[in-house]
């Protein structure tokens, strides 16, 4: 990995790499030191991340037709949103177990205008947001030429081109920064023959409203310090998202970068603040390696 390790005031990927935890392993691996998927230290950690017990129970739980808890009620902690956004989180190689699990959530949560939504009849607000979270998983297990999954591409691309694509009735009809978050996320991965100038412009657009805002992290952004596991909408979130569009090098990202190196411990490494009460994957007011990794993906970028 190339330096901006001297961001750091030590170094964390021995402590990363440590098999103890296969799937932070694997993309450490992966995503830090640009490791090929042939590589034998790359294979091993995947077929340990099989052997997680939080792996064997999500497919342990998985109905027989694909779909986890109420097939129709795929937003709930036991659902399939969450079991296959943690799938893709540990790093589960695809399988016809995730291909069915996809199938199913996008039969019960698309809407007909290519959207997903809560409930699949109802055009909610909250349509771009969930979209755009839930094409990375989407497109990880397999689903890019999916008509469906093109669907909702499209229909993220011309929902957040309109003027009040980011207003949210939940947030006081304010500008909402995790859709825009949520929105950066989806079109990261988004297929190379739907990127249009029409899609380039919806991402300079969503950029610029993360890097525009005037945060108040004393008032109302102080949560955005606390950095969770899994991500959320937090300061690490938003830059996560900016760098992956190409917004490192931009003056307002600097800034926020020093407040989130500013975390750090002295081992150069980022504390969890928040962890699901059903799935926790570490525990609050510890070292955090999914946070480090996250930190790390974005410093690499920025280097």
């Amino acid at each position: 990995m190339q330096k901006p390790l001297n961001r750091l005031k030590a170094d964390p990927l021995p402590w990363l790499l440590d098999p103890e935890n296969p799937s932070v392993r694997y993309w450490t691996l992966i995503d830090l030191l640009d490791r090929p998927a042939n590589d034998p230290a790359v294979q091993e950690a995947r077929a340990a991340i099989a052997q997680q017990p939080l792996v064997k129970e999500l497919f342990v739980s998985q109905h027989p037709k694909g779909y986890w808890g109420d097939e129709t009620k795929p937003y709930t902690a036991q659902g399939a949103v969450t079991a296959l956004a943690l799938l893709h989180l540990l790093g589960v190689p695809p399988d016809k177990r995730t291909a069915a699990g996809c199938d199913s959530f996008l039969k019960f949560c698309q809407n007909e205008n290519g959207g997903f939504s809560l409930t699949k009849k109802i055009r909610s607000g909250i349509f771009p947001c969930t979209t755009g979270e839930h094409l990375s998983f989407l497109i990880y297990f397999g689903l890019e030429n999916d008509p469906r999954v093109r669907a909702a591409f499209a229909f993220l691309i011309e929902d957040m081109s309109t003027d009040d694509a980011l207003d949210c009735g939940r947030y006081q009809h304010q500008e909402c920064l995790w859709g825009a978050i949520a929105a950066l996320n989806g079109l990261a991965v988004l297929p190379a023959d739907m990127r249009s100038a029409q899609s380039k412009r919806v991402v300079k657009r969503l950029a610029h409203a993360l890097l525009d805002v005037k945060y108040d992290f004393e008032g109302e952004h102080k949560r955005w310090l606390t950095f969770g596991v899994p991500r959320a909408w937090d300061l690490l979130s938003a830059l996560k998202a900016l760098v992956v569009h190409g917004y490192a090098r931009d003056p307002r990202f600097m800034p926020l970068l020093d407040l989130v190196l500013n975390r750090q411990d002295e081992q150069g490494r980022w504390w969890c603040g928040s962890v699901s009460r059903t799935w926790p994957l570490e525990k609050r007011n510890q070292p955090s390696k999914w946070i480090t990794l996250d930190a790390l993906r974005v410093l690499k970028q920025v280097g």
